[in-house]
């Protein structure tokens, strides 16, 4: 049976579905990746040692109506060539276009997973973003209806959908998010990766590092963490914040690239853009935060992530952001669009230590107990199974 995963970056493909590869290659599916590659290749050759098939095609992650029917058409094609008969998409602009591609080259086998509904469904009084809105939903219901399974991470998503009567309740699989804890385990990084990178960035190993991991649009809590920063530097001069994750220029809600540089010169904060290096960058923080009011998909890797390398977190006491937290017990749920909670709350975990590391370890705990990704992901296929 020949299966193409459709995502939206390779990074996805690796980070979000390797144990969705290796499951269904146990199956004996022949595996084909469709994805544009990014810049660097890195995550491309990781993929390529799962020994599966990469398609590169081209996909602008914003709406584009000429980039969006080249993507259409490219899908069919590509499905027709290769002779695709079953496709599981990833995100939401593989999940607009990939079934309805797939219905025109009859594949009947499709699913789609949702992990988010993204800057589009933020609270906006735009004319263009409403008529955008209904435009996507629209697209989705005719998606939700080709489609066979339709997994979501959040129940909010699934709620949402569900109001506005475009989703049949048989189709839905809902489970956490979930994250590789093999992979991001705090046990697996070297003492001598740590020293270079603390080199590297300048940073001194009494320094007390926190950390805010998305992409550069402003409802992930840009500007309230760098407005953080300054209230906790100003009473501990050794706390360093570092900002990762990549520009996002087409967004409606991205921060300028002018802005990201002025943070620089306080010489306590660096914005470091796009790093491969993340689970490194993890291992020399002491609190990771993400003080998002995004629509997130409940458990934002942001989050799973430092949890899962036995890191203090701090999230946004949202119902898109705070999914995998228990406040005070795994971890610290602010405020949305407060700065001055956020820095209290850093504030607290630097003056008291011993909560700092209590949080950390329950904090890796509680994803090895209920968000591991190769339990999460048998339980999905297991129910895609049941549907061949």
């Amino acid at each position: 049976m020949r299966i193409a995963l459709i995502c939206p970056q390779d990074f996805t493909a690796y980070l979000c579905c390797k144990w969705i590869i290796k499951g269904l290659q146990k199956k004996g599916y022949k595996i084909f990746i469709i994805s544009p590659i990014s810049k660097d290749d890195f995550y491309y050759k990781k993929l390529l040692r799962l020994k599966i098939e990469f398609i590169k095609v081209k996909m602008n992650r914003h709406i584009n109506i000429i980039d969006d029917l080249k993507y259409f058409f490219s899908l069919l094609f590509i499905f027709k060539k290769y002779r695709i008969k079953s496709i599981f998409s990833f995100c939401t602009k593989p999940n607009i276009y990939s079934p309805l591609a797939a219905k025109f080259a009859d594949i009947k086998d499709i699913y789609i997973s949702v992990w988010g509904r993204g800057t589009i469904f933020l609270e906006s009084k735009s004319f263009k973003i409403k008529i955008l809105r209904k435009i996507l939903l629209i697209m989705y219901k005719l998606s939700f209806g080709i489609s066979q399974k339709i997994w979501f991470t959040n129940k909010y998503d699934l709620e949402y959908f569900k109001s506005k009567k475009i989703i049949s309740e048989e189709k839905v699989i809902l489970t956490p998010n979930y994250i590789d804890t093999e992979e991001y385990n705090p046990n697996f990084i070297k003492i001598k990766e740590k020293l270079n990178l603390l080199k590297e960035l300048n940073i001194k190993k009494n320094d007390i590092v926190i950390i805010l991991v998305g992409r550069m649009i402003f409802s992930k809590g840009i500007k309230e963490f760098h407005e953080a920063s300054l209230i906790v530097n100003n009473l501990y001069p050794n706390s360093k914040f570092l900002l990762v994750g990549a520009e996002e220029e087409n967004n409606p809600d991205y921060v300028p690239k002018q802005y990201l540089n002025n943070l620089q010169k306080y010489g306590h904060f660096q914005w470091l853009g796009y790093r491969k290096d993340i689970k490194n960058l993890y291992s020399i923080s002491s609190i990771a935060a993400l003080p998002s009011y995004y629509p997130e998909g409940g458990y934002p890797r942001a989050i799973t992530e430092p949890m899962s390398m036995g890191i203090a977190v701090i999230a946004a006491n949202t119902k898109n952001c705070k999914g995998s937290i228990i406040d005070n017990f795994n971890g610290l749920l602010v405020e949305p669009q407060n700065s001055l909670d956020l820095a209290n709350k850093i504030i607290m975990l630097i003056k008291k230590p011993k909560l700092c590391n209590e949080l950390g370890k329950k904090a890796r705990e509680s994803v090895i107990k209920n968000f591991d990704e190769k339990v999460i992901v048998n339980e999905v296929l297991n129910k895609i199974k049941k549907n061949n």
